[in-house]
């Protein structure tokens, strides 16, 4: 029996169960339990799509009636194994950071073995040129990165179609940002009150969330905006506010938890900056949550925008394959 009969069957069942179990990792990195799956979310089409090529390739190779050299068949084989173990390494990890590395590792080399899968079929020899594949794998992966920038930098949010369609929520929720000496918000932090403001001055929000914690011996980001708003002469019952998170998906999980499933509400507005707000509409769809955005005015230059628009683009990424905040 040639080796690659009986090899390239494990690897297919090993790419199978790194499938279900990222997507398991996906939901518990969202406190979600795998019953809450829906195949419409991005997350899970992007999953979906990128392992059903995995297995295309893997059986096209399996069944062609070429010589695979050993080498070619066990470099597959290790890479299989490696990205299990990988991704086996990052589910009992609770620190962010390995995750997050783990999770770096976990891409490159499931990309790599696509495109190493694809360029072997196609290759009459059925060997592996590794540094070949290394290069197509990170220009198609730049050239992905790019497109998504484009996506997060090209967003709009939905302030016109809220005003002119009088659409009204249950409430809107400001996410924190950055304070200043004196328990004062950062300018981009203040534009972001200002909108929560108007939004509740043109009751289109009864009720406006404010999330974020505190450093040191400053003001949780939430007091502070408490505060200004107080000022501004909204009623403090018509405040609601979270002073422990400390990222945006913490804030994200505080809303659906605490207050969007608790209390049936329909419909929320996140109030954040433009390059933002593409991210925090996917963890809220993603978490079954009916959202609309609107941008803060803060005016930024084309290169912090753009400068945000890649960091962002990275952190969405990794929500969709890994479910990370």
């Amino acid at each position: 029996m040639k080796p690659k009969n009986y090899i390239f069957p494990i690897i297919i069942i090993l790419l199978i169960v790194s499938s279900f179990y990222l997507t398991l990792l996906r939901y518990q990195n969202q406190n979600l339990l795998p019953e809450k799956y829906n195949f419409l979310k991005t997350g899970n089409i992007l999953n979906n799509a990128f392992f059903l090529l995995l297995l295309i390739f893997s059986f096209l190779n399996l069944f062609s009636k070429a010589r695979y050299p050993l080498k070619t068949i066990l470099y597959f084989l290790i890479l299989s194994i490696i990205i299990v173990g990988d991704l086996f390494f990052s589910g009992l990890s609770y620190d962010k950071d390995v995750k997050v590395v783990t999770s770096g590792i976990f891409l490159f080399l499931a990309s790599l073995m696509l495109i190493s899968l694809i360029t072997t079929y196609f290759t009459k020899s059925r060997k592996i040129h590794l540094f070949r594949d290394i290069v197509y794998t990170l220009l198609i992966g730049i050239i992905g990165f790019v497109i998504n920038v484009i996506q997060i930098y090209s967003f709009k949010d939905d302030y016109d179609y809220i005003t002119s369609s009088n659409i009204t929520a249950d409430a809107g929720v400001i996410l924190g940002a950055a304070v200043w000496g004196g328990n004062r918000p950062s300018p981009v932090f203040r534009e972001r009150i200002n909108k929560g403001f108007e939004l509740y001055e043109k009751k289109i929000v009864p009720r406006l969330v404010l999330t974020g914690g505190g450093y040191g011996g400053e003001l949780a980001e939430a007091e502070v905006a408490k505060n200004e708003l107080i000022r501004y002469g909204i009623n403090e019952n018509h405040l609601i506010v979270e002073k422990e998170s400390f990222s945006t998906i913490e804030q994200i999980f505080f809303v659906r938890d605490i207050l969007y499933n608790r209390y049936k509400w329909n419909r929320i507005i996140i109030i954040s900056d433009g390059f933002h707000l593409f991210r925090s509409r996917e963890l809220c769809r993603f978490n079954n949550m009916n959202v609309l955005t609107v941008s803060t005015d803060t005016p930024l230059t084309t290169e912090s925008t753009l400068n945000f628009c890649i960091k962002e683009s990275i952190a969405v990424l990794f929500f969709w394959f890994f479910g990370i905040g």
